[in-house]
């Protein structure tokens, strides 16, 4: 092994001697030899030396004036005694080479040094000596470390196999616990449990339940040859097995309905569930599932719907009958108008004809409807809207309507539709005297819970002083009960610009449809406008009425 192979370390190599001459010609052959050479003159600046950056060999003069190699041996000795010291001097006395080697020196080389090979040599041989030394060492320190951590793992993984024999032990208990739960729960459950294993496609269990809901032996069921879907309605098969195979494409869950043949050629209703079982990597390579027999279910929800279809249309016919009959009363109500002694008479006819055709109209929406329990408060207003400026003789009517989809329940649409009806009739009679044309805004829109009815006009406006909460006239007290009866409140403004009433009510506050609204005096009262009608008016100062608007 030579030191100085080009892969490895190059060695340093500390030259001591007072003689320079000497000492540049070792530096010299040493420097050529392709070693690493640091000089010292003297023994004091060697030990300087070694001490600051140390050495991998010494050529240490024996004789010099400071301190000789007498006294830089052992030092150099006791600091690192795994660094090689080669004695050259000029000596040969045996005295002085005894003692050099007792000191600690490794090899002796006699100056003056006529052939250098000589002292390469004996610098490769300490080198390759000090080197199986520290190898030695580090050997025999490995090996001690080795066996104290292969010692320390041998007690940890003799510690590790009596926790997890305790474990073990206690795992197989829980388990066989579990077991005994699981096998009770499936055997005394009404559901049947199965687990499918995907690359085989063989049931690998499969609850007792099978038998009652399915009418087949278990056994039957896991045989490798029985047929996966042979039991499930023609009808449904295709369908389920689509979903089944998603399962393994996508891993998405089943949860579906179908209909299975049982031996007997009872066909019975199946919900099942299943999903995807995943192994370490992630992969699907199994199937649970859960089917429950929900026949008796199935028949009750058809007999339900079909009672539901039957009401629906009995609905429908009570509707449809009560729109009739309103329409009726309003035929009489204009046969009695046209005999009316005076115009007064004949116009509280036709009020009350407008009323009664306002709730047939309600009832007409219901019949139409596929929702029997609501209106669509925007047709509803629109076509009763349109049918009162239609009869408007006075003056022609331009109606600007802002009515987004609203669903109201009957108990609420009737009333909004009988004070539209008051509203829209009102303006039509009052808001435009002297004109021969005009406009009237409705809107109906839903805040939340809070329903809001808007109609104005561009009329002349309501006179000074009027009280909606104390109205004198049929219309407007029929208006505050109406609004009582939702349970809302009636906002009043007028000026230049024509009159405003504004509706709000909570949806769920409207009491029932014909319900009786108490008067202040604590008796039913459908005229009267009731404790809960709020309203206000608002008229500028500066502003004054052309003509009554006060319904």
């Amino acid at each position: 092994m030579d030191p100085r192979q080009p892969a490895e370390r190059i060695p340093s190599i500390l030259v001591v001697d007072d003689d320079p001459v000497a000492r540049t010609a070792v530096c010299g052959y040493l420097r050529e030899a392709g070693y690493a050479v640091r000089e010292a003159g003297g023994g004091g600046d060697a030990l300087a030396l070694f001490d600051e950056r140390g050495a991998d060999a010494v050529l240490l003069d024996w004789r010099m004036p400071d301190k000789g190699g007498a006294e830089v041996l052992p030092r150099i000795a006791a600091q690192d005694p795994t660094v090689p010291v080669i004695v050259v001097s000029g000596t040969s006395e045996v005295r002085e080479l005894a003692r050099a080697l007792r000191l600690g020196a490794w090899d002796f080389v006699i100056k003056p040094i006529d052939d250098m090979a000589v002292l390469d040599r004996a610098l490769v041989r300490c080198l390759l000596r000090a080197e199986l030394l520290r190898e030695q060492g580090r050997r025999r320190e490995t090996l001690e470390d080795l066996v104290r951590r292969r010692t320390e793992d041998l007690e940890d993984a003799n510690r590790r196999l009596r926790r997890e024999i305790a474990e073990r032990r206690e795992f197989e208990r829980a388990l066989a616990e579990s077991e005994e739960r699981f096998r009770q729960l499936m055997e005394n459950s009404g559901e049947v449990f199965w687990v499918r294993d995907l690359a085989s496609d063989r049931l690998l269990y499969l609850s007792p339940a099978y038998e009652t809901v399915w009418g087949r032996p278990v056994r039957e069921a896991m045989r490798d040859d029985s047929p996966r879907m042979g039991t499930v309605h023609p009808d449904d098969r295709n369908a389920l097995e689509t979903a089944m195979a998603g399962i393994v494409t996508s891993a998405t869950p089943v949860d579906a309905e179908f209909r299975i043949m049982r031996p007997d050629g009872e066909v019975r209703w199946v919900h099942a569930r299943a999903f995807p079982v995943r192994d370490g990597e992630g992969n699907v390579y199994r199937v649970a599932g859960l089917a429950e027999d929900v026949t008796a279910r199935r028949t009750a929800e058809e007999g339900i719907r079909a009672s539901l279809r039957e009401k629906e249309i009995l609905l429908r016919e009570v509707h449809h009958r009560v729109k009739n009959n309103l329409q009726l009363i309003v035929s009489l109500l204009n046969l009695q108008a046209a005999y009316a002694d005076g115009a007064a008479d004949r116009e509280r006819f036709i009020e009350s004809r407008n009323r009664v055709a306002s709730m047939a109209l309600a009832h007409e929406e219901l019949y139409r409807a596929n929702d029997l329990a609501s209106v669509n408060v925007a047709d509803y207003v629109e076509r009763l809207a349109r049918k009162l400026a239609q009869a408007s003789v006075d003056a022609e009517v331009e109606l600007a309507l802002d009515l987004p989809p609203l669903f109201l329940p009957v108990s609420a649409a009737i009333p909004c539709g009988l004070i539209l009806n008051e509203l829209v009739t009102n303006a039509i009679k009052h808001a435009f005297p002297g004109r021969d044309a005009g406009r009237i805004a409705i809107a109906a829109r839903r805040h939340g819970r809070q329903v809001e009815v808007r109609v104005s006009d561009d009329g002349v406006g309501l006179p000074e002083g009027f009280d909606p909460a104390g109205g004198a006239t049929l219309g407007m007290q029929l208006v505050g009960s109406l609004v009582a009866q939702l349970g809302g409140r009636l906002e009043v403004a007028s000026g230049i610009a024509g009159a405003s009433f504004v509706v709000r009510f909570e949806e769920n506050e409207a009491e029932p449809y014909g319900a009786d609204t108490p008067d202040a005096t604590g008796a039913p009262n459908p005229l009267s406008g009731g404790a809960r009608l709020s309203g206000t008016f608002i008229a500028p100062d500066n502003e004054s009425d052309d003509g009554p608007d006060d319904g």
